[in-house]
């Protein structure tokens, strides 16, 4: 087969699969809410599919992983077949109704995407390098890693909104955790003595103040608030919901949209804990948490999903967001 001929024919492949990724992110369902979902028989085709697009990236690799190249019906076949497999799983996707969640179809779209991206890099990878390249079998093994995960990928809106808490209560944890670690150290110096090797802990940059230190408390005591807002909002969700009603579908949905909000709002207030302190930026970040906060455990509360066992965490958590908000107002104010 004429070198160039096969070249055109992936290019005209990553040509086509970039137009399917750009369909699935822009797209919109073709499924109308109201008409009946099996959910069982869904996620099962759709994982035979995964399956396939494995098994087409893996005859696509074995056929250029050593010469000779193969004949032009050959590469036509290859092409057409990893063609028709994406095809049946955009089809796919877009059979997913907004009834069963958006983010659901949000976590299932990244997972689509992610194992045509894969295909898409396989074929760039022949084209550009020839065959059995470095890039040629990493970008196998991703189509096969994309296609692996399916199993694990949340099959509802419950898991998906379960998965994103659990991600933000684990960004909650670490950054807790690194400040924690900074104020037993007294600062950030230690660290970069023994990366420098100078004495630049005593540098007053690199330290709290006096006056610094008072405001430690509280917003730890804020950060903690958010922590265990997280881990409790996670801990009713996954008692609780479930996706038999629409209502908690979208109860589910506008949790996640509060939870998306809160994290690079956490974020940002732990980074402006590290020295030196610039208290109006340090106000306005705890600001920011403290509300995003209240909003949450407002919603939460009037959620369907939420038992009246549920109201006493809230409650409590209210009074703590609200307890450590108002010290640290006072302590701004004693040191501004």
């Amino acid at each position: 087969m004429a070198e160039n001929s096969y070249i055109e024919l992936l290019h005209n492949l990553t040509t086509n699969l970039a137009i399917a990724v750009d369909q699935v992110k822009g797209g919109e369902t073709k499924e109308k809410d109201g008409i009946e979902f099996h959910a069982d028989d869904y996620w099962n085709r759709l994982g035979l599919v995964f399956k396939a697009i494995a098994h087409e990236a893996t005859k696509l690799s074995l056929t250029f992983s050593s010469p000779p190249l193969p004949t032009a019906q050959e590469c036509e076949s290859l092409v057409t077949g990893v063609e028709k497999t994406t095809l049946a799983l955009v089809s796919l996707y877009y059979r997913l109704p907004k009834s069963q969640g958006l983010r659901l179809r949000k976590s299932t779209q990244n997972a689509v995407v992610n194992v045509i991206q894969g295909i898409i890099d396989l074929a760039k990878a022949v084209e550009h390098n020839g065959c059995g390249s470095s890039e040629q079998l990493q970008s196998t093994g991703n189509v096969w890693n994309g296609a692996d995960i399916f199993p694990q990928i949340p099959k509802d809106n419950r898991e998906a909104v379960l998965k994103l808490i659990c991600e933000a209560q684990g960004m909650a944890t670490d950054a807790l955790q690194e400040i924690q670690e900074a104020v037993d150290s007294g600062g950030i110096g230690d660290d970069l003595d023994e990366l420098l090797g100078e004495d630049v802990g005593s540098d007053n940059e690199n330290t709290w103040s006096d006056r610094d230190k008072t405001l430690l408390g509280p917003c730890l005591g804020l950060l903690k608030a958010s922590k265990s807002l997280l881990k409790k909002t996670k801990d009713t969700v996954k008692k609780n919901a479930c996706c038999n009603s629409e209502k908690i579908v979208t109860q589910l949905d506008d949790l996640a949209d509060n939870i998306d909000r809160l994290s690079p709002a956490i974020d940002e207030f732990a980074s402006s804990l590290y020295p030196p302190l610039h208290y109006q930026t340090l106000n306005e970040n705890g600001k920011a948490v403290y509300q995003i906060h209240g909003t949450i455990l407002d919603f939460i509360r009037k959620c369907e999903f939420v038992t009246e066992n549920d109201q006493q965490w809230i409650d409590f958590l209210h009074k703590a967001n609200q307890h450590n908000w108002d010290n640290i107002n006072t302590h701004l104010n004693e040191v501004s």
